[in-house]
């Protein structure tokens, strides 16, 4: 029998309120063995973070553990002092969070974490922490270094710093790593590699994996065995396998039905012949980047041309910097385009015609404002149908799935999926022909993609508006999309519908396609890599 090296034993989470006592975890239990991959799946507030930092013992003032016991290899962790706490944090157990900003301090270098990190925990010269430091980076197949070595947080892309902090994580040699959501809002190509890093690491060194998400699809890439979180509380622990095969709470039965309707590919076609309600003609789009005395031009648009029919839906994929987002902005006319021209066919006013929702819905609320008011706020700037605005506002709140109850809510107590629906509200309300959609799904749990993917579809047949679908999950696309358009480095490269994409031959749509996750854990395969996706890899770090 294998050694248990995480032992969680009835362990709860409580908040001490003017009001009284909140029980945020409820009696959850479960064992991690040596060389074991745990993972934690579950909805928004379902838990799972929280059992993450009380395992670390890092919960927030105000929360407290009055039942329980967290053991790390048979020895219990609320009984260490905090300096071994401490020790048992750097040493034994490495954690990675999602938030990769706020892992660093924006003041120094990544070698100088490093060098802080060895000094605190091992008799070390400057000279061979830089050596260490080179081999861990490397070792998260970063393929400069030297140059990441010297470099500060908010120089690198966010997968690069998400490898950093994997290798900060591993510097140790930790028997244990916590991963919560490090994936999440990642391009599918760098959360495969991701995963691929963490299973290599555990098959290497025997080392255990606790591993939090929301996404069915890295659960069956990566998991041994699965724990299903609701509501502060474990429902289910089960195989991967017999997780996916036989559920036995309606919960996970529910969380495996929305995954499936998240992973279906549409059947749909482009709606060719018919009138195009925006044409973009060979635009382009550059910007130029400074470092120093020198300077370098960046192609963000290059020679793209398509367009959008009335009542489409058509997607916008590529990964970080394939120049998605810039498109978006010249579409509404937030940046101008250089060379080429983007022509509207519509009757409506160029600006109110197109609505665009935000990726982060919060980032674009005003904090002091509640629903009806955020909601609203088109008719204020267009100064027409203001008589009945509360009305409207309800009317359009009830479109999209939430009640009348929801007008007098402000930002900050909404869930995610419910800032989302608001968001798209907004923009419905001025009853616009394109909507132009950034990321709507990141960082959403499974329920929320769902649903909101639902509402798309019902939104396209019944609103008979245009969506431009941008993202960077192809898994989305090719569930939602008439037809998709894949950019690459400022350039279209393809255009197909979902189905013809699925068959692409193409080699950069190919790679995308390859990183999607498994829809089942019996269907993983060893990715072997060819030489020339090796020598892709390289060429574009």
């Amino acid at each position: 029998m294998s050694e248990q090296v995480l032992t969680v034993k009835h362990l709860s989470v409580q908040l001490d309120t003017n009001q009284g006592k909140k029980q945020l975890l409820k009696d959850v239990s479960f064992n991690v063995l040596r060389g074991e991959i745990v993972a934690i799946i579950g909805e928004s507030g379902s838990g799972k973070s929280m059992t993450a930092k009380a395992i670390l013992d890092l919960l927030p003032k105000g929360l407290t553990l009055p039942f329980g016991s967290v053991h790390f290899l048979n020895e219990d962790v609320s009984a260490m002092d905090k300096r071994k706490k401490r020790l048992y944090r750097g040493t034994q157990i490495g954690f990675v969070f999602q938030d990769t900003y706020g892992t660093f301090d924006p003041m120094q270098t990544i070698g100088q974490h490093f060098h802080e990190l060895f000094s605190a925990h091992m008799k070390i010269s400057k000279q061979r922490a830089k050596e260490k430091t080179l081999q861990l980076l490397e070792r998260v197949q970063l393929t400069e270094p030297e140059r990441v070595y010297d470099s500060f947080p908010h120089e690198l892309s966010g997968g690069m710093r998400q490898r950093v902090q994997l290798a900060l994580a591993l510097a140790l040699d930790p028997m244990l790593l916590i991963a919560d959501e490090p994936t999440t809002a990642l391009d599918l190509r760098i959360q495969a590699d991701i995963l691929q890093l963490i299973k290599d690491w555990s098959k290497n060194t025997g080392g255990s994996v606790l591993f939090i998400t929301h996404d069915l699809g890295v659960v069956a890439e990566i998991a041994d065995s699965v724990v299903v979180m609701k509501e502060g509380a474990v429902v289910e622990m089960a195989s991967v396998d017999q997780l996916f095969d036989q559920p036995a709470h309606e919960h996970t039965k529910q969380l495996l039905h929305y995954y499936k309707e998240l992973t279906k590919t549409s059947k749909q076609t482009g709606l060719f012949g018919i009138e195009p309600l925006v044409t973009v003609n060979h635009a382009k789009k550059t910007y130029i980047k400074k470092k120093w005395f020198q300077k370098q031009i960046i192609k963000a648009v290059d020679d793209v041309s398509f367009y959008i029919c009335k009542k489409e839906i058509v997607g916008l994929i590529g990964e970080s910097g394939s120049g998605k987002s810039t498109l978006s902005r010249l579409l509404l006319q937030l940046e101008n385009v250089e060379q080429g021209a983007i022509t509207w066919n519509g009757s409506l006013p160029f600006r109110k015609g197109i609505q665009w929702v935000h990726q982060d819905p919060l980032a674009s609320f005003d904090p002091r404002w509640n629903v009806e008011k955020i909601v609203g706020e088109g008719l204020d700037y267009w100064k027409e149908k203001k008589e009945n605005k509360h009305q409207q506002v309800k009317e359009v709140l009830q479109k999209v799935g939430l009640s009348e109850n929801t007008l007098s809510y402000y930002p900050h107590e909404l869930s995610g999926g419910m800032r989302q629906r608001v968001a798209l509200a907004r923009a419905l309300l001025l009853e616009p022909e394109l909507l132009i959609l950034d990321e709507p799904f990141a960082s959403l749990d499974m329920s929320s993609q769902a649903n909101i993917l639902s509402l798309l579809k019902q939104i396209n047949q019944t609103e008979k508006t245009a969506i431009l679908f941008i993202s960077h999950d192809i898994r989305a696309a090719l569930t939602l999309c008439h037809r998709i358009l894949v950019m690459e480095k400022g350039k279209k490269i393809e255009e197909a519908g979902a189905k013809e994409l699925s068959d692409s031959v193409n080699f950069y749509t190919r790679r995308l396609l390859s990183s999607m996750p498994v829809t089942h854990p019996g269907r993983r395969l060893q990715k072997q890599t060819t030489e020339g996706e090796r020598e892709y890899a390289h060429q574009n770090g």
